[in-house]
């Protein structure tokens, strides 16, 4: 890989966790939420300022997602989208584009899906990409070309990181959470099956349909109850396979990516004021590089 490297931020995780880690009494000059916001804005100027990107995208979701028709259930557990949240979105979609960083996203996929896609399209050209995300789901699209950059830990993941952080290589990821399951998106698992138990399994298969005469492979591995979890895997192989498939980040969505069109753009000088002003973030104008800035707009 010889071409500069792409920076593809999971919008999502950094929205919800600025919704929940700044004070929610952050409010626009209308009395608009705007903690989601500025956290948001912030993490994509720190990236900006810090890593100087060449190529950069932000991965959006719509909120459908083709894994409820495999899995009715699927995220059902979660709680509805808090009501001073819904309004931040879209502010956090006008901001990105304003500042110059190219939005995907796309109907009943996930943003989990649109960044493993633009990773792989990337890849294929020649482009490195780097993740920038704090979810683990994300660990599975780690390769020698693509990495994952956790920010708020300054946690850089390669393949090495993900055995030492998981005990699985990254293309196991989707079968360790298939055995053990997931409550975050409501992923069923197998009874008796923990992580640790996951891993020792595939330490010995190299994924779901690597598991015929799983007890005589297993030998003298340290697995408690290791008849009455084998039974409970080959009772519910049709659920693993169901439960893989859910964890699997799907890298076919139908978007175009090409090198030019993820080029780094400094912001828009316009739109950025306009924005900044509605949101009632003076400051943090101050420090976005936009084309033509001369000095402090405030």
């Amino acid at each position: 890989m010889t071409e500069s490297p792409v920076f593809i931020i999971d919008a999502m995780n950094y929205i919800f966790r600025a919704f929940y880690g700044l004070p929610e009494n952050i409010v626009s000059p209308r009395g608009m939420p705007t903690n989601a916001v500025l956290g948001y804005t912030r993490t994509l100027l720190r990236i900006i300022k810090e890593r100087k990107p060449v190529y950069m995208a932000a991965a959006f979701e719509t909120g459908s997602s083709f894994r409820t028709q495999m899995f009715e259930q699927y995220k059902a557990n979660r709680s509805e989208t808090p009501a001073g949240l819904i309004p931040q979105f879209d502010f956090c979609r006008k901001i990105t584009e304003a500042m110059g960083v190219p939005v995907y996203e796309s109907e009943d996929f996930e943003a989990d899906d649109i960044i493993g896609t633009i990773a792989e399209r990337m890849r294929m050209q020649g482009h490195s990409a780097v993740i920038v995300t704090g979810d683990k789901d994300m660990s599975q699209l780690v390769r020698d070309e693509i990495h994952v950059y956790d920010l708020a830990n300054d946690l850089w993941l390669d393949e090495a990181g993900v055995r030492e952080k998981f005990g699985v290589s990254p293309a196991q990821i989707p079968d360790m959470l298939a055995l053990h399951g997931d409550a975050v998106d409501n992923i069923p698992g197998i009874p008796g099956v923990g992580p640790k138990t996951a891993r020792i399994i595939l330490g010995v298969c190299s994924g779901v349909e690597d598991m015929t005469s799983l007890i005589e492979r297993l030998g003298s591995a340290p697995l408690r109850g290791r008849d009455r979890i084998v039974a409970h895997i080959r009772d519910n192989m049709d659920s693993i396979r169901m439960s893989r498939k859910l964890a699997t980040i799907c890298c076919e969505v139908p978007i175009e990516v090409e090198p030019r069109g993820l080029r780094y753009r400094r912001g828009n000088r316009t739109a950025l004021v306009d924005l900044c002003k509605e949101l009632g973030f003076q400051r943090v104008l101050e420090d976005i590089p936009m084309a033509g800035a001369q000095q402090s707009l405030f």
